[in-house]
C-alpha cells in the first residue's frame, strides 16, 4: 500500500533527540531567538515569534489585531475547521467567502461583496502552499481599514513578484507541524513589520514557561506513527481505518490523538529550535525538488482529474497534491485502496466551512469539498512507487464503474 502521507523523520531528530534528554536538567543555551531571527531573515520581515502551534499563532494574532466579541472575520469557505472554534471563542462572528474554482483559495470578488461596517479581520489563506491574491486582497484591506492575517501554514517559501508571502499583511501565522515544510515536532511561527504588535505578541509568550518535555513527547508520537506507516501493517489498518463507516471517527480521533500531546500554553522549546534551524537551511531545496515532482504528477494525470493550479499568482512552496476528480471520491478511494493507493478526501484533506457555518452562498467551495482528491507525493516516494500511482490513477479513470 502507497501511504496517503510520509512524515519526513531525519537521523538528526533523534539524536538531537537523545542530547536535549541528557541534558533536560541542566541549563543550556536558548536556540529559541535564533530560529526566530533566522526565520524572519529568511521571510525578509522585521519579527517573529515562536508558538506552541500554527493555532496558538493564530489566537495571538487575532489579540494583537485588537479584535473584540462582535467583530467579524472573513475566512475562506475552504479551510481547516477546526480553527472555528477557536475563532468562535473570542466572541467573533465568522463570515466565509468562496474560493476560486482552480487556485482553491480565497476569491477577493466574494471577500469584497461580504466587507461590512464590522469587518475587522480578513483571513487569507494560501492553501496547499499555492499563494493567494495577497497583494491586491491587502490594498482592498487597506482601503477600509481591516487587518490582514495571512495563514501560512502550508506556505513556508512561496512567494508573490518576490516577496515572500507572510510579508504583505498586518501579520501571518506559521505552522511547524511534523509534516510540515519545516517540522519541528510541534510548534507554530507568528510574524509581523508591526513593532507594537509583535511586542503585544512578544509580551505573552514572555509569560510562558519553558519545557522540553512535550516536544520530546511529540517527536516519540510522530516516530511511533510512521513505523506503521512504513510497516507491513499499514495496508490492512488502511483498508479498515480509512472505510467509508470508519474514517469520519478514525479523523475525529487522530486529531484528537495530536491535541493531547500538543501542550498549547507554554514556550516553544529549544530542541525545536534546533531542529528548525536546520530545517530552514534545507527549505528552498526541498521546495524545489518537490515542486519538480509536483509537476511531474501533474503532467501524468489521466482523463477525469485536474491539478490545482499552482502558479497563478506567484511561486507555491510545496505541500500536498491536489486534484479534483470527476468520480465519486468515496468510491474513489475505496477502489484506490483495491489497488494499493491510499488517497484522501473530503474532511481528510480540508473542510468545507460555508457548510459548518450554515452558509448556502459558496458553491465552489462545496463543489471542491465533494471532488478534492488527495494523492501520494511527498519526500521519500521512490520512482517504482511514482510509477504505481500514475498506473492506478490511469486504471481508475478507465474504469467504467466510477
Amino acid at each position: 500500500m502507497i501511504p496517503r502521507r510520509r512524515l519526513p523523520i531525519r537521523s538528526e531528530d533523534l539524536t538531537e533527540w537523545f542530547r536535549t534528554l541528557c541534558m533536560i536538567y541542566h541549563q543550556s543555551e536558548d536556540d529559541v531567538p535564533k530560529f526566530e531571527r533566522a526565520f524572519a531573515d529568511y521571510l525578509g520581515c522585521e519579527f517573529a515569534r515562536a508558538t506552541t502551534s500554527g493555532r496558538d499563532a493564530l489566537e495571538l494574532a487575532l489579540d494583537a489585531v485588537g479584535t473584540v466579541p462582535g467583530d467579524e472575520v472573513i475566512i475562506p469557505a475552504y479551510t481547516l475547521g477546526e480553527l472555528l472554534p477557536l475563532m468562535q471563542s473570542k466572541g467573533l462572528t465568522l463570515i466565509p467567502a468562496d474560493i476560486e474554482q482552480d487556485t482553491f483559495n480565497i476569491d477577493i470578488k466574494s471577500i469584497e461583496n461580504r466587507i461590512n461596517e464590522r469587518t475587522k479581520v480578513i483571513c487569507a489563506t494560501h492553501l496547499m502552499g499555492t499563494p493567494c491574491d495577497i497583494a491586491n486582497i491587502c490594498v482592498l484591506a487597506d482601503h477600509r481599514g481591516i487587518a490582514v492575517i495571512e495563514d501560512c501554514a502550508h506556505a513556508l517559501g512561496a512567494s508573490v513578484s518576490g516577496q515572500k508571502v507572510g510579508t504583505f499583511g498586518t501579520a501571518a501565522i506559521f505552522s511547524l507541524e511534523v509534516n510540515k515544510a519545516v517540522p519541528t515536532y510541534g510548534g507554530g511561527m507568528f510574524v509581523t513589520n508591526d513593532r507594537k504588535i509583535a511586542a503585544s505578541v512578544a509580551s505573552a509568550l514572555h509569560k510562558r514557561h519553558r519545557s522540553e518535555l512535550p516536544a520530546l513527547r511529540k517527536a516519540l508520537f510522530s516516530w511511533l506513527e510512521e513505523l506503521v506507516v512504513r510497516s507491513p501493517l499499514y495496508a490492512p489498518l488502511a483498508k479498515l481505518l480509512f472505510s467509508e463507516k470508519a474514517a469520519k471517527h478514525f479523523e475525529k480521533f487522530y486529531r484528537s490523538a495530536h491535541d493531547q500531546v500538543r501542550t498549547e500554553k507554554i514556550a516553544y522549546s529549544s530542541y525545536q529550535a534546533r531542529i528548525g534551524l536546520k530545517r530552514l537551511r534545507a527549505l528552498d531545496s526541498r521546495n524545489a525538488r518537490l515542486n519538480k515532482s509536483w509537476a511531474e504528477l501533474a503532467k501524468e494525470l489521466p482523463e477525469g482529474f485536474a491539478a490545482q493550479n499552482r502558479e497563478r499568482v506567484g511561486l507555491p512552496a510545496f505541500y500536498n497534491f491536489i486534484a479534483l476528480s470527476d468520480m465519486d471520491t468515496t468510491v474513489l478511494r475505496h477502489r484506490a485502496a483495491h489497488l494499493g493507493v491510499d488517497i484522501g478526501i473530503k474532511t481528510e484533506i480540508m473542510d468545507d466551512c460555508a457548510s459548518i457555518l450554515k452558509a448556502n452562498d459558496c458553491p465552489v467551495s462545496a463543489s471542491v469539498f465533494e471532488r478534492a482528491v488527495l494523492l501520494p507525493l511527498y519526500e521519500g516516494l521512490s520512482e517504482k512507487k511514482f510509477k504505481q500511482l500514475v498506473s492506478v490513477l490511469h486504471e481508475l479513470s478507465k474504469d467504467q464503474g466510477l
